[in-house]
């Protein structure tokens, strides 16, 4: 699992790897981690370099991405 940007700063790390139980999805990711607030702020995730949602099942092998809303200046 890859972590961004803030994300990566609250958790402490930017990559980990997550054993992943029957039925794991993104969000139940986001439970274990103690970071589902974030889902709240705008935070996107992508499973295999493709955007989707919060209930899409993982796989073994899969590669979650966490995607903070990004901010222009």
């Amino acid at each position: 699992m890859l972590l961004f940007g803030p994300l990566a700063e609250a958790f402490g790390i930017s990559e980990t790897s997550q054993k992943i139980e029957n039925d794991s999805t993104p969000e139940t990711i986001l439970v274990q981690m103690g970071l589902l607030e974030w889902k709240k702020q705008g935070l996107r995730c992508a499973i295999n370099q493709k955007i989707c949602d919060f209930d899409t099942i993982l796989e073994d092998g899969d590669e979650l991405v966490f995607l903070t809303p990004v901010s222009g200046g």
